[in-house]
């Protein structure tokens, strides 16, 4: 079998002004204070936006929108606009439901093919009509796809008119590739040819999708507004969607009116349940936090006897506790336990100076002489500052010296000026997609690591036990240094009917919202 293109899959998120990739990044401080100034939310009312008055939805993004590309984005925020504006051809439902959105049907056959029938009433914001050519087109732009470039190469595609077309898989077969075909969003042909000669360009904010809301507007400050798309083939009913940037407390803006819902920490979450006019949501992620270890050659954190001396430093329970608000559970994998196959097969790297300080004298550092490192977070993200400032103090126990330096986007990451870094990523629930973690000119490989070994790994996944191995010597390399696994809480002004959070597309689907 050929070798598989490795997916550059869901970088998502970073939390970071979020920044690359990371799902569900949460912008929130711990403190029990409300915005009036009280300490306790007992039988109060929050105030309200308009919302339920001029159906419309205020929801808060912690970092700014450059692109509305459904293919070339890598930043959460984006991802969440996108989503609204986009769609693909089916996706899963969290109760593993199949739901087509742009086809009727489709039919597997025995030689593994796979026919397709469009839905014939689909339209473009635009006013084009969808055809079975713009789903070839979209896969002609998934090469560079940090979310479904997994498709690229994989499929081979035969039209027979507008509405009925056939996929072959010379590589892996239908099932394989699920995952990544309910991340292609599909765009206008015609619409993308006139903005660029290439399909791997940019569309930048230019959109033509087919979903229930249009892009209107950026606002200078960052603010981005949606509408709803008269002539979308489904159901929506909000009116307004406005996306609010938020470089402060996504808590602080819902308790002042501000928003229609907010991401809680777990500390406030129990005072803001108390309110009169807010709905609770409790929400497993499929998202882990880690800290990068810059690889590349001549770094000291190349050296994974360094890496294995961090490790050995750490108590992730501590850490967990403080960059989650207490709401986390503590990470030996980088994968996590809603991935297929997951188990806890990886080395547990529990606390231990004497053992750090052994493999520290081991790579040549001492007590007069350590390793100076600069570690970078994000200064949007106050939990992850604070948990940073743990494991400044527990890494100092051993030989090493550490500057933190927060940071209001992600930039450095992606240049490797930095000798630690704390970020997170929500990924999908096949390994297989972590590979662009450890792959280099995947676009999010920001380690910088280049093992023979993780890419043998990866490749040889076929089933449970291989799939296991590749995530023990991927998680092992130290590359990324599992920390916590993440739980979102999420408030909802009580009179909105919320739709479900997609745990696959990691992502609220607007189109179920609407007022009572």
């Amino acid at each position: 079998m050929k070798k598989m293109k490795a997916l550059a899959a869901m970088l998502l998120a970073v939390a970071l002004t979020v920044s690359c990739l990371s799902a569900c990044g949460s912008n929130t401080a711990d403190n029990n204070s409300n915005a009036d100034g009280g300490t306790t939310a007992t039988g109060q009312t929050r105030p309200t936006t308009t919302g339920q008055a001029d159906n419309s939805l205020t929801v808060a993004m912690d970092d700014q929108v450059s692109t509305l590309d459904p293919e070339l984005f890598t930043r959460q925020s984006e991802d969440s606009v996108i989503a609204q504006i986009y769609e693909p051809l089916f996706y899963m439902d969290n109760d593993g439901t199949e739901v087509n959105l742009l086809i009727e049907a489709y039919t597997e056959n025995e030689d593994g093919s796979v026919d397709f029938v469009l839905k014939s009433d689909v339209k473009f914001h635009s006013g084009d009509t969808m055809k079975a050519e713009d789903v070839e087109y979209t896969l002609a732009r998934s090469e560079n796809s940090p979310i479904c470039s997994q498709l690229y190469g994989n499929i081979v595609m035969t039209i027979t008119d507008d509405t009925h077309f056939t996929w072959e898989f010379p590589n892996a077969g239908f099932q394989d590739l699920k995952t990544y075909i309910q991340l292609m969003r599909i765009v206008n042909k015609s619409f993308c040819e006139e903005l660029i000669s290439d399909p791997n360009e940019s569309l930048e904010m230019n959109e033509d999708g087919t979903g229930p809301y249009a892009f209107v507007e950026k606002t200078s400050n960052g603010d981005v507004t949606l509408e709803r798309f008269a002539d979308y083939h489904g159901e929506a009913s909000i009116d307004t969607i406005r996306f609010m940037y938020l470089t402060g407390s996504q808590e602080t803006a819902f308790e002042a009116g501000d928003l229609d819902y907010a991401e809680y920490g777990a500390t406030n979450f129990a005072l803001i349940q108390e309110y009169t006019n807010v709905t609770p949501l409790t929400q497993v992620l499929n998202k882990v936090s880690f800290l990068i270890c810059n690889c590349t050659d001549g770094s000291p954190t190349s050296d994974l006897r360094v890496r294995q001396a961090i490790a050995y430093c750490l108590n992730k329970d501590d850490i967990t506790a403080i960059g989650t608000n207490g709401a986390g559970t503590p990470a030996y994998n980088i994968a996590t336990p809603l991935v297929q196959h997951y188990a806890d097969v990886c080395d547990h790297f529990a606390q231990n100076v004497d053992t750090a300080n052994a493999l520290m004298a081991e790579a040549g550092y001492s007590e007069s002489s350590p390793l100076e490192l600069t570690l970078i977070v994000s200064a949007a993200e106050p939990s992850w500052v604070s948990a940073c400032e743990v494991m400044k103090e527990e890494l100092e126990q051993s030989y090493f010296t550490v500057n933190i330096e927060q940071v209001a986007d992600t930039s450095r990451f992606f240049t490797y000026d930095f000798d630690l870094g704390m970020l997170s990523i929500t990924l999908t629930t096949q390994f297989s997609s972590f590979a662009a973690m450890y792959q280099e000119g995947s676009g999010i490989d920001l380690s910088g690591i280049n093992d023979p070994e993780i890419t043998a790994a990866f490749s040889a996944m076929t089933d449970e036990a291989t799939t296991q191995n590749a995530m023990k010597v991927a998680t092992e390399s130290l590359a990324y240094i599992p920390l916590f696994y993440n739980t979102a809480f999420y408030a909802f002004d009580s009179n909105l009917n919320a739709g479900a959070y997609s745990a696959e597309l990691t992502n609220f689907l607007y189109r179920e919202f609407s007022w009572k």
